[in-house]
Parts: C-alpha cells; sequence; structure tokens
C-alpha cells in the first residue's frame, strides 16, 4: 500500500500550534522556531494543499472553513499517532505519552492526591495532567478530546461518550458540628429540604436534584448560600452559616477533625452514580487504561475502608480487564 502525501508532520504539528496560540509570533516561541522557517512551513502546506488555512488580520489569525477542517483532522491524526507510538513502546514494557484527567472538585479531595502519587510512581514516563470541573463541563471536554478520561455524574445520551459506572454513592446531609440536627442519626428528605441550604448554582446537577425533589414535594429549597466554590462550600457549612449535601468521601478528613457532621438522609435515601468517561471515537492508549485500572482500586480502597459509603458497580477482581473495556475495540 503505497500513499500519495504533500504534507509532512511538522507542517500539521506547526499548523495546530498556530491556530492554538492564533498567532504566529506566539507559535514561533513557543515551537523555538525562527518566524520565518514558521511562516515557510505554513505556506508549504497550504500550496500543498491549494488552500489558505489561515486569514490574517492585525492581531494574528484565524482559520479559514478549509482550516477549521484540517485542524480537526489533523488534530486526531497527531493523537492517534503519539498514542500508536506509547503503546507500541509500551509492549517493551515501559509506558509512555501522555494523559489527561478531568476531576469533579469533590472527588478531587477524595483521592486525587494518591491516584497521582501512584501513577507517577508506576508510569515515571507518561506525563499527567489533572483538570477540575463540573460533571456537565467534564464530559463535554473528553467529547472534545481535551481530556483522555474524566470521573463524573450525571450521564448523558451523548453518542462519543462511553460510561464505566464505578460507585452507586450515597447522600448525606453535611452539618455544623454543634447544630440543632448534628446529633441525628438520620434525617428525612423533607426536613432537609426545610433547612437552610448551601449549594452549588443552579445548573449544578445535585442542586438540579435538590429543586426536584422540592418540587415534587411541593416545596422550594431553603437557598441560605449559593457557592460554588466546594472548599468554600463546606467552610461556610463549618462556619455555620448553613447545610449541604454531599458524599462522605467528600467531607470524611472534616469529620474525622469533628468540623462537619455527615448525617445519612433517609425518607427516601439519595443516591447518585460516579462513572469514569471516555469517548467513544477515540481508542483509549495504554497509559489511560493504566490510569483507569489506578483509579477504580483507590475507588475500591475507599469503600472498603469505609471512607466512602456507596455500592461498587465493578468487580474489583476484574479491575484490568474493566478498565480494557473503555476500548471501543475491545
Amino acid at each position: 500500500m503505497s500513499f500519495n502525501l504533500n504534507i509532512d508532520l511538522r507542517q500539521l504539528n506547526t499548523f495546530l500550534t498556530v491556530a492554538d496560540t492564533g498567532s504566529f509570533s506566539r507559535a514561533s516561541e513557543k515551537l523555538f522556531i525562527a518566524q520565518p522557517a514558521l511562516s515557510r512551513q505554513i505556506r508549504m502546506l497550504e500550496d500543498a494543499l491549494s488552500v489558505e488555512v489561515f486569514v490574517r488580520h492585525g492581531r494574528g489569525v484565524v482559520l479559514t472553513a478549509a482550516g477549521e477542517l484540517l485542524y480537526e483532522r489533523a488534530r486526531l491524526l497527531l493523537q492517534s499517532l503519539e498514542r500508536t507510538q506509547a503503546d507500541v513502546t509500551a509492549i517493551a514494557g515501559e509506558v509512555t505519552g501522555q494523559v489527561t484527567l478531568g476531576l469533579l472538585p469533590t472527588v478531587t479531595h477524595a483521592f486525587s492526591g494518591t491516584i497521582i502519587e501512584q501513577y507517577r510512581k508506576r508510569f515515571p514516563q507518561v506525563h499527567l495532567a489533572v483538570k477540575s470541573a463540573m460533571s456537565g463541563t467534564l464530559q463535554q471536554m473528553v467529547t472534545q478530546h481535551r481530556l483522555n478520561l474524566a470521573i463524573t455524574y450525571n450521564h448523558s445520551n451523548h453518542k462519543n461518550l462511553r460510561y464505566k459506572p464505578l460507585l452507586e454513592e450515597r447522600l448525606y446531609l453535611i452539618s455544623p458540628a454543634n447544630s440543632k440536627v448534628s446529633k441525628r442519626s438520620e434525617i428525612t428528605l423533607t426536613e432537609v429540604i426545610d433547612l437552610p441550604l448551601v449549594m452549588p448554582e443552579e445548573k449544578h446537577g445535585l442542586r438540579v436534584a435538590m429543586e426536584k425533589e422540592a418540587a415534587e414535594r411541593k416545596k422550594t429549597i431553603n437557598l441560605a448560600l449559593e457557592v460554588s466554590a466546594w472548599p468554600m462550600l463546606t467552610d461556610m457549612v463549618r462556619r455555620g452559616l448553613g447545610y449541604t449535601i454531599l458524599s462522605s468521601a467528600a467531607v470524611h478528613d472534616m469529620v474525622q477533625r469533628k468540623e462537619l457532621v455527615a448525617i445519612p438522609i433517609v425518607d427516601p435515601e439519595i443516591k447518585r452514580t460516579l462513572s469514569i468517561v471516555t469517548p467513544t471515537d477515540l481508542p483509549a492508549s495504554v497509559a489511560t487504561t493504566k490510569l483507569a485500572e489506578i483509579v477504580m482500586q483507590q475507588v475500591a480502597e475507599q469503600v472498603e475502608a469505609g471512607h466512602w459509603s456507596g455500592k461498587l458497580l465493578f468487580n474489583p477482581k476484574e479491575i484490568a480487564q474493566t478498565a480494557k473495556e473503555m476500548d471501543g475495540d475491545t
């Protein structure tokens, strides 16, 4: 099989860098290439394709319609080549490449440090990046291939997302240490709705769920404070400014220090499913699969130790096989 290619990988990499930076000068600095040489590569690329890929203006460049198509195809091509290189190297026993992991703020607090530490020890040749955002944003980043793997709630029906359920976790009322309900062994959902709540913004999945529960009871939630940043949310509760709703893992350390109290919600219990999310249109690299294994191992250990109240949705004895199932070719 032969291929008639008039462009090379260096030109594509230069093109992507110019597109990402929006400027020939910034791309030149980032790639450590003299600007005339960089401009020549783009010109050769455009000549080979017989089309302009950039529109130049006083502040930099923007992609043409042809450039936008090339950007998407070139990005996927180079990502695929990078994964191929890393996977071939992995056959010899050395896992390489780069992986970007997306975590929820509450999950980040629960066990991200241990995940990163273990991954770095086991696979030092892999460049690991970690980003934190809400579920909806994380899932969007996975579809855009800005994340290789994310841990999220709130499943969507997006055709380019694959979910591997990890845990069905129970949610708790998080109370100040010395409140009128802090000595309770449990509390009903109706009672929770009437308490002054510190909640995330309206588009957050937990806020949506609570407002739905309140509406079914012909009530509205008693919103004391709206706080988007997770550390501030728990701090407001610690200061006695209201109550919130979280998993036990999210506040385990603060409960151990007796700064907060986690009270089980009953009648009904509130549960949600935590999942690993990967793109369906991009096979998982060896480096990504190994990261998924460590994530699952950590979730299993947190549940076994009693730090995370919930039901595992995978078999801890089959973690390696479960992680491989993220690959659409498996």
